[in-house]
């Protein structure tokens, strides 16, 4: 099965995604000129050397070309520098701090488009990963997907860490999706295209039609979601892709909501579930959790307070709606941690073990 992947891998990726079109940099099309090709690891270059110039340390040449991710020399950093000029980057010299320098500090490297075909073959490809082996062949293509995850579009968001954790060893059963309803769904959030999706929904156990609003695709420990405006409920909720059993374009386009900040919505919640009012939550380790809690975040928002006796407070900002999520999280420490505030969440804890009490009392 390794093999065949890895020819699927090669077949796919070859071709179509190892050298990509650089956004800006095709050449004024005639019917006798094909536009210019630059490979992916050449992107990868300027991303480096764009981050390099933002930082405002007015880097020379010989400073670009040093940089771990880039290895060249500084005569031939020039040809890069001539290449982000020629995607209108605002780049200026110093004479003065003897170093280049954006004029305008929020230009940013115009972003790699990837057409339909390889859209699915990366989501393909990160379905397909996370059934195989930690082979090498295995490890080269994961390599390869985690940099092509870099190259989506801005409304797509992967959770490389959880990518990379589950294609060996895949830790918790994942709800699949498949990739062309990934690949549209991306092509919605991209292009601002309202979509009439049918989805199923596990809280109402209920199959339903709607219209919607695709204004994040986002991966979660390994399973796809997307964040839509959602025209049934008029708010805007959260959608699992594997429950999506179909959609169709309406032919509609839309503007994100006012003030719509998807890292601030996805950091409202715990995981994948939020809602309602905002609610701070304090968790006690015991000197023994505490010792492996200090090395993780559980949260964006997290703080650590140190609590003596190697005990520690983990607070962190989340939603009433999220409570349930964050008891059953609470629970797999069992007597290690103790939920502190707010009461709704020690109410929750404290029914659940009570119900387990009798469950395990009464045979």
């Amino acid at each position: 099965m390794n093999e065949n992947f890895f020819q699927f891998y090669k077949e796919t990726f070859a071709v179509s995604v190892v050298e990509l079109w650089y956004l800006g940099m095709r050449k004024k099309s005639t019917a006798r000129t094909k536009p210019q090709r630059v490979h992916l690891h050449a992107y990868e270059r300027l991303l480096a050397i764009c981050a390099e110039i933002q930082k405002g340390d007015y880097p020379s040449k010989a400073a670009l070309a040093g940089l771990r991710d880039v290895e060249r020399t500084p005569r031939t950093i020039q040809r890069d520098l001539q290449a982000l000029r020629r995607l209108k980057a605002p780049l200026a010299y110093s004479r003065k701090a003897k170093g280049f320098y954006f004029t305008d500090p929020d230009w940013r490297l115009p972003k790699i488009n990837l057409t339909k075909g390889e859209l699915l073959s990366f989501f393909t490809a990160e379905r397909i990963l996370r059934r195989l082996g930690n082979t090498t062949e295995v490890r080269l293509a994961r390599d390869a997907v985690r940099s092509l995850a870099a190259l989506l579009p801005e409304e797509v968001e992967v959770d490389l860490e959880a990518l990379e954790s589950a294609i060996s060893f895949a830790p918790e059963p994942a709800l699949d999706a498949s990739p062309d309803i990934l690949r549209k769904l991306t092509e919605a959030a991209a292009h601002q295209q309202t979509l009439h999706i049918e989805y199923y929904s596990q809280h109402s156990n209920k199959q339903s039609e709607r219209d919607v609003d695709v204004l994040k695709v986002y991966n979660h420990l390994g399973e796809w979601y997307a964040v839509c405006y959602d025209h049934l409920r008029g708010e805007t909720r959260d959608f699992h892709a594997g429950r999506i059993s179909a959609l169709s374009k309406t032919r509609r386009v839309f503007k994100p909501p006012k003030n719509w900040d998807a890292e601030k919505y996805l950091r409202s919640g715990f995981g994948m579930f939020r809602g309602g009012k905002a609610v701070e939550v304090a968790i006690e380790f015991d000197a023994y959790q505490a010792r492996y809690a200090r090395e993780r975040t559980y949260h964006p928002t997290q703080k650590n307070k140190e609590l003596g006796n190697g005990r520690l407070q983990v607070t962190f900002q989340t939603t009433e709606a999220a409570l349930e999520q964050v008891a059953r999280w609470l629970m797999q420490y069992g007597s290690h941690a103790k939920a502190v505030a707010p009461e709704k969440l020690r109410k929750l804890v404290a029914y659940e073990i009570e119900v387990m009490r009798v469950m395990y009392t009464n045979h």
